[in-house]
């Protein structure tokens, strides 16, 4: 139903479109401002929060993979560390093959740093 979500994270316009009106007016939602143009409304209607996630993966984490991982990250952050971000991580890197720890490691990290970056910024 429409207006039912506190937060939603995009990374692509299409799903952005599809689902924004999900989101109740003054939620937030956080999106990569290098794919997704919100329209004037939409900034009058929500809280937008803009993070560039696939080139922090790219250039920070040094694999744009790792996207995913910011994303988690961030989300938690954003939804008030819903599960606790020791909790989430450690399951996040027991699905993950242990040669890639230290890059999924790194991207967590990035993703609540830049999240709280975000946060204070907007």
């Amino acid at each position: 139903n429409d207006g039912e979500i506190d937060f939603m994270l995009s990374v692509a316009q299409k799903s952005y479109d599809l689902f924004k009106d999900g989101v109740t007016p003054g939620g937030t939602i956080v999106i990569e401002p290098n794919l997704i143009t919100p329209t004037e409304e939409d900034k009058k209607t929500w809280n937008i929060i803009e993070v560039e996630i696939i080139t922090l993966a790219k250039e920070e984490v040094g694999n744009v993979i790792t996207q995913s991982v910011l994303a988690l990250a961030m989300a938690n952050y954003f939804t008030g560390e819903t599960v606790k971000n020791e909790v989430l991580r450690k399951t996040m890197l027991s699905k993950v093959p242990a040669k890639v720890h230290d890059i999924n490691n790194k991207a967590f990290d990035l993703g609540l740093k830049y999240a709280a970056e975000a946060s204070k910024a907007s």
